[in-house]
């Protein structure tokens, strides 16, 4: 599957080759840096949002240890399998006397609200978006987000699920609920994360391709919408390059394919750069 998604990116660069060495390629710094900018505030704000589902789980850990634990983690997010990312994060917090079901079930609450306030922003910014309109599925998006919102909104109902499943692994019950307001305030703090990342990639989009500021709301609904992809494949091997590809897919609506394929790339490279400048930052802290 990895190799397949490597072939259509090979196989694409092949194919248009002659446009992407005889484009008129610009490139403006300013821009690249209000995107390492916002990606700053996005990340701030993500760390945020798991260190209260953390806290609603009556998890005592200082928001230092968030902060690192959050970033080694997110990092490993970017390999091909979920493994590394979901092993740091509980591994990381096992040493300073997490127990593993407590940060797996911060992590699958993350999960769902994250999943809840992408499909919910997703449906609301379809009236600002007419240029996707039947490139982005609106009923499959609105049911996901509906069924991810009323698992968030009755926690019981997840819990007493995960309750089964730990009977039957002769396993002590989960006691711990997510309350409502806890919740509704991760959703909108994940809806904000959201809404950074489009200006990410308007940000990143217009240091190498001019676009006008009112393509904004477009790029923030490409944004979500290839993210959203990401976070429901995130158990597949590859679901990083499900993120990528239908981020090109859209980009094309609105940019060469060619441009599109160079903007999916320096995103994640991007992106990875500034994580990799964070968790140093962290480390030194």
């Amino acid at each position: 599957m990895l190799a397949a998604a490597l072939a259509v990116i090979l196989i694409t660069i092949v194919r248009d080759w002659r446009s992407l060495v005889t484009y008129d390629w610009q490139f403006d710094a300013v821009y690249l840096a209000l995107s390492s900018v916002a990606y700053t505030g996005s990340l701030a704000v993500a760390v945020i949002a798991w260190g209260f589902i953390m806290s609603a789980l009556n998890v005592r850990v200082g928001w230092r240890h968030h902060g690192r634990f959050f970033l080694y983690s997110w990092m490993a997010r970017r390999l091909p399998t979920p493994a590394p990312f979901v092993a740091s994060r509980v591994l990381l917090y096992e040493q300073v006397g997490v127990a593993r079901r407590m940060t797996l079930l911060g992590m699958l609450w993350e999960q769902i609200l994250l999943i809840a306030s992408g499909g919910l922003l997703v449906v609301m910014l379809f009236p600002l978006t007419p240029l996707l309109n039947g490139n982005i599925p609106l009923l499959p998006v609105a049911l996901v987000a509906l069924v991810s919102l009323v698992v968030a909104v009755r926690p019981a109902l997840l819990v007493r699920l995960l309750n089964l499943i730990l009977k039957r692994w002769k396993r002590e019950p989960l006691t711990q609920l997510l309350g409502l307001p806890a919740t509704l305030l991760v959703v909108g703090l994940h809806m904000l994360v959201w809404l950074t990342g489009g200006l990410i990639l308007f940000f990143l989009v217009r240091s190498i391709y001019l676009i006008e500021w009112s393509m904004l709301p477009v790029l923030v609904q490409i944004w979500v919408a290839s993210g959203l992809v990401g976070a429901l494949s995130f158990l597949l091997p590859i679901g990083f390059s499900f993120r990528d590809l239908s981020m090109v897919v859209l980009l094309t609506l609105i940019v060469p394919l060619s441009v599109a394929l160079i903007i999916a790339l320096l995103m994640r490279v991007w992106i990875t750069l500034n994580e990799l400048f964070w968790a140093l930052v962290f480390s030194r802290w």
